[in-house]
């Protein structure tokens, strides 16, 4: 029984260090999160066909999920959002340069909520669009930060 007891307080203390740097432990998933998710997910890969097409890409597409709430998916379009990306990675492949640059260094997009706009390309060619679902600029941050980092 005490050495429950420790087991326990030890897997207590963990959860407690792991929130206090940030780090949520995952729930399971309700079978509904799961359906809305997965149809999220279609609707975004739709949208990066006419992004490929534009800019001869063949973009993987996803969400990272853990920072939305189930509410903030069923009653916000967070596709729409994460379209923004899509449209300015379209401006970026406007002219030869830009659909080389592209082509060449975008392999993904992935999307998630934050409370403030980000985004990065990281060193596999993963385009990391991080947004609020509050008005905002996320094209123009999209397009200026790949015309940077290209």
């Amino acid at each position: 029984m005490h050495r429950l007891m420790i087991r326990g307080l030890k897997w207590s203390a963990l959860a407690l260090a792991l929130s206090c740097l940030g780090v949520r432990i995952a729930a399971a998933e309700s079978l509904e999160d799961r359906r809305m998710h997965a149809s999220r997910e279609a609707e975004l890969g739709h949208a990066a066909e006419l992004t490929d097409r534009a800019c001869g890409t063949r973009l993987k597409t996803g969400f990272d999920w853990s920072g939305f709430d189930s509410a903030q998916i069923a009653s916000q379009n967070v596709v729409s959002w994460c379209t923004a990306a899509l449209a300015a990675m379209e401006d970026i492949c406007s002219d030869s340069l830009g659909k080389e640059a592209l082509s060449a260094k975008v392999k993904a997009l992935t999307c998630g909520g934050a409370s403030t706009p980000s985004v990065t390309l990281d060193g596999e060619g993963t385009v990391k669009f991080f947004f609020s679902l509050t008005p905002n600029q996320n094209k123009l941050l999209v397009r200026d930060y790949l015309n940077k980092n290209l």
